[in-house]
């Protein structure tokens, strides 16, 4: 062939490329390679995978689509996902941690048996060119020491249990990312934890913090780098995929389980007091080509859900084996609809349309925050959650803790407070510079006893907790917890009576109640009692206008003054304005009008200070001041009742005059089985205001209780140091008519007791 036929033969070559492109290379399965061929019980049995393909998006399911079908035991069955992995290590460049790629992207399935016996696999993988099949693998499933997987305890609704059936009640705070040293500091904070019987955290899917595998980003180039970093919907990035394998595999090796929260409400909004608004940057906005004109398209808009859904089947696939993951998150503080978490729900656990075909097979517990009556309700959500801060007026979180406890008890579910801290804008080491921890040994203790499924969660793990060595705080709850029979009987919280102290004379103290209820509709019946309880709920933090009909109540205060007082409402913040008219006995008798605006004419405002808010065209002032009436004695009630502008948020109601002297400055929280008893007692005084601003803390001597719900027959008191978690002293009681009657030891800070019975005779 001369040179002229050669270049018309390319000529003609080329052309042929154009109309006619190569087709697609078939895709090639070659081979499994397994980590072991015996396999403990729950633990990893994983395959790496010999596959080609020339599938664009690796983690688009309808691209392509690798499966493994476990068989085992008894007909058991299991179609598991395989997933695009690649090993990557750390180092600390100054401040910043980086991932440094030790291999190429390979595929992999990962899987946990859960019965010992033989099993088989078999794994299939397929693309737009076909369908490959590998031959059979076997494997066998020995036994192990694990517990298996965390559930709701089927002998009580309210609790969580292992798959063996052993109890599980989680002790630990929130641990969302790391600081500035970067993954190393789980390791520490960790290894603190477990050491002082914690036994679980939360952790964030944070783009701030190299745990969130999908972000916007530049689409993926070519070569082994391509998919480090983010790069857009539908495409995961692998080296913060590592990352959050890396805590998982810290938390397993000090024993602690991992809450997995998957997203944060600031992905959905701008602004905001901390700066973590970052719809502008999300994946899912259409600026960024997705497909969200608005973030409320979200939870609606079909081709967002399917991409949701297509991340939930790469997580369940690459971590869903982990017997310490307690469970998936969707959400941290954001507000889905019912419909939304229920679709997610039901494509998780195989449930409703998805029936049959779980994206998780091994169906790890499922909720979100926030959740309301709608989400609480479905039976897609295991357990219920609530976060708690205050701004510097709460005093102390048990009470707050307790009434959360109850209030959530109508849901049948676990429930417990998985954020809590003294003000939600700054760390509790604010108001605990010492770190003597009090509110934090409250609240730990407060839940335990109030028919909490777990310890209440603090969130100021980095700048609080690690940095003033709390964490002997735990020490003491995870003794106490240890030694309960969760199992013998369904746990109920139990009435004690309000401790009443002897021979003391008449006389009344003021009384303060503190507002616990966050941003949701209130109760409007509330009884305030002379022993300093409330009945009827949470107390309102914010009382709203007819503008926001949907949080809006207007709440009445039972009340019985012995002697003349007042009623003194502690107004903190003011919304817009705010025109409060306050009915005593259903009369008006004061109406306060409270604006939040700078005053026109130059004369000096109520407020202490305002700010404008330019997201939501408000000013927002600051009036941290008292308003109040006069009450005769008797029995009245006061009603509030916000009848113009916006909102207003309460630190205290102060009722004067209202104590009555007889009763104890103790709080008691009891819980039962029918059998036996927990009780914790607390000093009042025993809060960290009072510590913070050096007040004195008498201990209370002298008082007695009652105990209601057990059945009669003598009993063995155990009273517990609830910091060192030993045994101080035991007694012996009676319990007669179903009244346990208790001489209280002294209370300086707090004591706990185990009342366990000695015989089961009735006493006649």
């Amino acid at each position: 062939m001369n040179r002229s036929q050669k270049n018309i033969a390319l000529l003609i070559g080329a052309l042929c490329l154009c109309c006619f492109p190569l087709a697609a290379k078939a895709i090639a399965l070659k081979a499994a390679t397994p980590n072991r061929t015996e396999v403990p019980c729950y633990e990893k049995y994983e395959l790496t995978l010999d596959l080609h393909t020339d599938a664009k998006n690796p983690f688009d399911p309808d691209e392509i689509d690798v499966e493994a079908d476990f068989t085992g035991p008894q007909g058991l069955h299991f179609r598991v996902p395989g997933f695009l992995y690649q090993p990557f290590t750390t180092r600390m460049q100054g401040n910043e941690e980086q991932m440094v790629p030790t291999g190429a992207p390979v595929w992999m399935v990962r899987f946990a048996p859960n019965r010992v016996g033989r099993w088989t696999c078999r794994i299939s993988a397929h693309d737009a060119s076909g369908t490959v099949v590998l031959p059979l693998l076997h494997f066998t499933c020995v036994p192990s020491s694990s517990p298996g997987f965390i559930r709701r305890d089927p002998h009580n609704p309210f609790l969580f249990a292992y798959s063996n059936g052993k109890p599980y009640f989680p002790v630990g705070e929130d641990m969302c990312w790391a600081g500035s040293g970067g993954s190393t500091e789980f390791n520490r904070w960790l290894a603190d934890l477990s050491a002082h019987g914690g036994n679980w955290i939360r952790l964030w899917m944070f783009h701030w913090h190299h745990t969130d595998i999908e972000w916007s980003g530049p689409p993926p180039g070519e070569g082994e780098d391509r998919f480090i970093g983010t790069h857009g919907l539908g495409y995961y990035a692998l080296d913060n995929a590592w990352m959050v394998d890396r805590i998982l595999d810290l938390a397993a090796k000090y024993h602690v389980n991992v809450m997995l929260c998957l997203g944060t409400y600031g992905e959905f909004t701008t602004g905001g007091y901390f700066n973590e608004g970052m719809w502008a940057q999300n994946p899912y906005n259409a600026a960024n080509g997705g497909p969200c004109q608005k973030p409320d398209d979200f939870w609606t808009n079909p081709i967002a859900q399917k991409y949701y859904q297509q991340r939930l089947r790469y997580l369940a696939a690459r971590y869903g084996w982990r017997t310490n993951l307690f469970g998936w998150e969707f959400w941290n503080e954001a507000n889905p609809p019912a419909s939304w978490v229920q679709m997610m729900g039901d494509y998780l656990k195989g449930m409703g349309p998805d029936a049959g075909h779980p994206a998780d097979p091994y169906r790890h517990l499922v909720s979100t925050t926030y959740g309301n009556p709608a989400i609480w309700q479905l039976p897609e959500v295991d357990f219920t959650m609530t976060h708690n801060y205050g701004t510097g007026n709460i005093p102390d979180w048990a009470p707050v803790v307790h009434t959360d406890a109850l209030e959530n008890r109508k849901y049948g579910k676990p429930h417990f407070m998985a954020e809590f801290g003294i003000d939600w804008r700054s760390s509790d080491a604010k108001y605990d510079p010492e770190g003597k921890g009090v509110n934090l040994h409250n609240a730990l203790w407060s839940s335990i006893v109030s028919g909490d499924a777990a310890t209440a969660m603090i969130w100021w793990w980095d700048d609080y907790i690690a940095p003033k060595h709390l964490y002997s705080l735990f020490d003491a709850p995870a003794k106490f917890i240890a030694s309960v029979p969760w199992q013998e009987g369904t746990w109920q919280p139990a009435n004690c009576d309000q401790p009443q102290t002897l021979g003391q004379k008449p006389v009344f103290y003021d009384a303060v109640f503190t507002p616990q209820l966050g941003w949701e509709r209130s109760a409007e019946n509330f009884t305030l009692t002379s022993a300093g309880t409330v009945i009827g709920g949470a107390l309102p933090t914010y009382l709203f206008s007819p503008g926001k009909p949907d949080l809006r109540s207007v709440p009445t205060f039972h009340v019985h003054f012995s002697r003349p007082g007042r009623f003194v409402l502690h107004i903190y913040q003011v919304s817009n304005f705010a025109n409060l008219r306050v009915l005593l006995d259903g009369k008006p008798v004061a109406e306060f009008d409270l604006p939040a605006a700078p005053p026109k004419n130059g004369q000096k405002p109520e407020y202490k200070e305002t700010q404008f808010e330019p997201q939501y065209n408000i000013y927002l002032a600051t009036y941290d001041k008292d308003y109040g009436i006069e009450v005769p004695a008797g029995d009245h009630t006061i009603t509030l009742d916000v009848v113009d502008g916006d909102w207003l948020s309460l630190h205290s109601m102060i009722l004067t005059n209202y104590l009555d002297g007889h009763y104890a400055p103790l709080d008691c929280y009891a819980l039962t089985n029918g059998k036996m008893a927990l009780l914790w007692v607390q000093n009042k005084a025993y809060n960290w205001l009072n510590v913070y601003e050096n007040h004195p803390i008498p201990p209370v001597e002298a008082t007695t209780t009652v105990l209601h719900g057990l059945p009669n027959g003598r009993y063995q008191v155990q009273w517990w140091d609830t910091i060192t978690g030993k045994i101080t002293g035991t007694t012996e009681v009676l319990c007669h008519d179903g009244r346990l009657s208790l001489s209280l030891p002294s209370i300086a800070t707090d004591r706990a007791a185990k009342i366990l019975p000695l015989n089961t005779t009735a006493h006649r």
